[in-house]
């Protein structure tokens, strides 16, 4: 997960407790945030509609396909679609908080 967020998630989001955002939100405590919640970005109808907390599942289902799941969404990003490399970048983001949200 690590690996493939320097890759291709850090062109776009940073990962830190006190870093700001690119041209998408900062990552940091995704797990278990507000969905859309992130000040001054500027998110899709679409995902301005998924409401509540973001969950493992809905990261899941969101990262499989932004366009797919969440059509208008910013995030140009084709998605993960592999499983794996997909449930290994949502066991990454959970590291990135001082309090991770336990697995399911």
């Amino acid at each position: 997960g690590r690996t493939y967020f320097a890759r291709v998630c850090v062109s776009c989001h940073t990962a830190e407790p006190q870093g700001g955002n690119k041209i998408g939100p900062n990552l940091w405590s995704v797990v278990g945030r507000d969905k859309a919640s992130v000040a001054d970005m500027r998110y899709s109808d679409t995902l301005l509609g998924w409401e509540g907390l973001w969950t493992y599942e809905d990261l899941n289902r969101y990262l499989f396909g932004p366009m797919l799941t969440t059509p208008g969404v910013k995030m140009e990003t084709p998605g993960v679609p592999d499983e794996t490399e997909r449930v290994n970048l949502i066991a990454y983001l959970r590291t990135l908080s001082d309090k991770p949200i336990p697995l399911p």
